[in-house]
């Protein structure tokens, strides 16, 4: 067996691709015979199309050299390789595309740069795609993925020619355009868009809009505007974007914020032509911004276009307008009860408070939002710790000192008023039958906790200090709990944590197991009968 036989197939598709790069196609003709068969080509044939010629191509297909390959073969092949992964990524759809322009010149490999070699001039890219077209079936040739690839190349004869042999965008492309498609094609283009030239984008957006029919716009995402980054600092071509992609998806703030970090008063310009600052609100808080950061330029550009557009008396008549409907509104009614208020619908058709928007220091919680009836506080709900809490709302929390609970209520989430530092007083009603996990765990300025008769479960560390030191003075705990029960199996539970409340005393029912569920905790006790 030769040497060549013994190669594996990365090794011969990669010998391959040298002969291509660097032989006569007589030699490359004998190189591919010597080589046996070549399960992946299209690499090869990909660079023969963009460096070598037509006659290259010709002895790489009379060979047997295509651009479609076999995935779940390549698969078996690579197995679990890096290296074998990356090859399969770049055959078919990739290396027919180098008969385009220049954003696929990154696709061509070390071997062309390492050999100096050029592009072919148009006419002979146009004499090879001839020769592909009468060669489609045989060759693999993905002549839809092709036109897409010289649109974004801007390749007008390449566009031209396959348009004549009857190459069009399909149905699933276009509607990638104009809505979004699955995530590896929109990456694909985001990445391929923003490779693209500034003084070609217009034309490259023009020829794509031609293709997706009248009055439609361009998909706009947050991954197109980190590839094209740079062409959207240009206020130009930004506001070329801003006429012919979509805005529904564009995070206004975010850009307009990104305007004024690196002080581009031209694209804030730009994008007020467009509307972004049309209301007195958004106009008034990127002025704010923009005075934060001490971007002046951006700053006077904005306070000018306030004052040339601004309409104050206007303006004035609807903050007061708005002022004397909040100060007339009735804070109980539905509608604001929902602006502090975020729940969840029970099975049972009653509602969990699943968190707190509102800044009031004193807080009551609603028995009713509506028609339906609050029974349970959500796990988190009040906590600073809370999952997607803002830093500013966390600290407001730290800063509540009294929470009134309504009549009603049967059940208190694990940690749901964990680390309120401040809260000095809260109530439990006696509808109340079970209080969770870390309720009221490390609320450090909490001095006195009823728990009344009818709760049967207090989860661990419901009143544990565990940072610092606590006001706890007297916790009174119901006969009704299950860790004065004979049929209780976790009496040796902690509640508390004695060392950091030195004044507590709890106050528990005369049964037998009162003592040990004490002594356990290491707690001072009295009898609620001897009060």
């Amino acid at each position: 067996m030769s040497g060549k036989n013994k190669m594996n197939w990365w090794e011969k598709s990669e010998a391959l691709e040298i002969s291509v790069l660097r032989d006569t196609p007589k030699e490359i003709e004998t190189e591919y015979k010597s080589l046996g068969s070549v399960e992946f080509s299209a690499r090869a044939l990909g660079l023969a199309c963009r460096f070598r010629g037509l006659e290259t191509v010709k002895v790489l297909v009379e060979n047997g050299a295509e651009f479609r390959f076999d995935a779940a073969k390549l698969e078996k092949l690579a197995g679990r390789s890096r290296k074998s992964f990356n090859f399969a990524k770049e055959h078919e759809k990739y290396f027919l595309a180098l008969l385009t322009g220049e954003a696929y010149i990154y696709l061509t490999g070390r071997y062309a740069k390492e050999n100096g070699l050029c592009p072919l001039p148009i006419k002979e890219r146009l004499l090879i795609l001839d020769f592909l077209c009468d060669n489609a079936e045989k060759t693999g040739l993905d002549m839809e993925e092709l036109l897409f690839k010289a649109y974004i190349s801007d390749e007008k004869e390449i566009i031209a020619l396959l348009k004549k042999r009857g190459a069009e965008l399909s149905a699933e492309r276009k509607r990638m355009l104009t809505e979004g498609g699955n995530n590896d094609m929109w990456l694909q283009y985001s990445y391929l868009m923003g490779k693209v030239e500034e003084d070609k984008f217009v034309s490259v957006v023009t020829n794509l809009l031609s293709e997706t029919g009248e009055d439609k716009k361009l998909h706009f995402t947050e991954t197109f505007y980190y590839w094209s980054r740079k062409k959207i600092d240009d206020p130009e071509l930004l506001s070329f974007i801003l006429e012919h992609f979509n805005q529904s998806k564009m995070n206004k703030t975010k850009f307009m914020k990104d305007m004024i970090d690196s002080d581009r008063s031209a694209c804030l310009a730009a994008a007020a032509e467009h509307g972004w600052l049309k209301l007195p609100r958004k106009r008034d808080e990127m002025i704010r911004y923009a005075s934060d950061n001490e971007k002046t330029e951006c700053m006077a550009w904005l306070l000018d276009f306030k004052n040339r557009t601004a309409d104050f008396k206007a303006e004035r008549e609807k903050a007061e307008k708005k002022l004397m409907r909040e100060l007339n509104v009735d804070p109980n009614s539905p509608s604001e009860l929902k602006k502090n208020w975020k729940c969840e619908k029970k099975k049972d058709g009653t509602l969990k408070i699943s968190r707190y928007t509102g800044h009031s220091k004193v807080i009551t919680v609603p028995g009713k939002i509506g028609d339906d009836k609050v029974t349970e506080i959500g796990d988190w709900a009040f906590s600073p710790h809370q999952n997607r809490t803002r830093e500013q709302t966390s600290e407001f929390r730290k800063t509540i000192t009294k929470i009134i609970l309504p009549d009603g209520l049967k059940k208190i989430g694990e940690n749901a008023f964990c680390d309120l530092i401040s809260l000095e007083s809260v109530n439990i009603p006696k509808s109340v039958r079970s209080i969770g996990e870390c309720a009221f765990c490390d609320c450090r300025s909490l001095k006195t906790v009823i728990v009344p008769e009818g709760v049967t479960n207090i989860g661990a560390n419901a009143f544990s200090v565990q940072n610092g030191v606590g006001a706890l003075e007297y916790v009174e705990l119901p006969s009704t709990l299950k860790y004065f029960s004979g049929k209780c199996k976790w009496r040796r539970v902690y509640l508390f944590n004695s060392a950091s409340c030195p004044k507590l005393t709890v106050g528990v029912p005369d049964t037998p197991y009162t003592e040990e569920f004490c002594g356990h905790n290491e707690i001072k006790f009295k009898y609620t009968e001897d009060k």
